[in-house]
């Protein structure tokens, strides 16, 4: 912005007003242009912000819906398993059965959160707004981290398949540790699907407020 000085000589106090209110005049529309400027473009970003961030979380409701079926059959997977480590242990020669040790999650996304978050979109929204969204992709993380772990957990507990033991010969103990370590999974897996049936419960009510 810049502020030249009157091209021609000033005579009187009333030529110095009318310059000063020139001046003033010109700095008051220049400068509510600029902030008119920045407030469209803070809105701007907010729109697309809030846009990103619902198409997100519409893609995240269709993948929580999926992880709750694929969570039931993972619990389910490991009852078998428990059940056939049972048989295995108590009639190891006649033993006919499989103990599978997988697991199938899809992963919640917040890439549009941090995309808000990291180019300062969320300042500009409404603090209640912005709580809501923190809410929800807090829980979404947590899911996110308790899936990795639970996998985890669940691949290693086929670890006394995997060391070269005849599994009809494996110590006893093994199998209480198989026994275990499957139960454990189990119960975390029942603790995820809680945690992805919360996420989704508050995916859908946060839909609904933009409905």
């Amino acid at each position: 912005m810049d502020i030249h000085p009157p091209s021609e000589p000033i005579h009187s106090w009333r030529d110095v007003l009318m310059h000063l209110g020139i001046i003033t005049l010109g700095l008051f529309i220049a400068l509510s242009l600029e902030g008119f400027v920045e407030y469209m473009h803070h809105r701007h970003i907010i729109a697309e912000a809030r846009e990103n961030i619902r198409k997100e979380i519409e893609d995240n409701h269709r993948s929580a819906q999926h992880d709750l079926v694929l969570l039931q059959t993972n619990i389910d997977l490991e009852k078998a398993n428990i059940q056939a480590i049972h048989k295995l242990h108590d009639h190891p020669k006649d033993f006919h059965g499989s103990v599978t040790n997988t697991m199938s999650f899809d992963s919640l996304e917040d890439a549009a959160w941090r995309t808000a978050r990291d180019t300062g979109a969320l300042s500009f929204m409404p603090y209640d707004e912005v709580q809501r969204y923190s809410d929800l992709y807090m829980l979404e993380t947590l899911a996110n981290n308790h899936a990795t772990t639970t996998g985890e957990n669940d691949f290693l507990a086929a670890a006394p398949f995997d060391m070269g033991i005849d599994p009809s010969q494996l110590p006893p103990d093994e199998y209480i540790r198989m026994l275990r370590d499957n139960a454990a999974v189990e119960i975390q897996l029942y603790t995820l699907k809680q945690f992805v049936q919360q996420f989704d419960d508050l995916c859908v009510a946060e839909l609904k407020k933009n409905s």
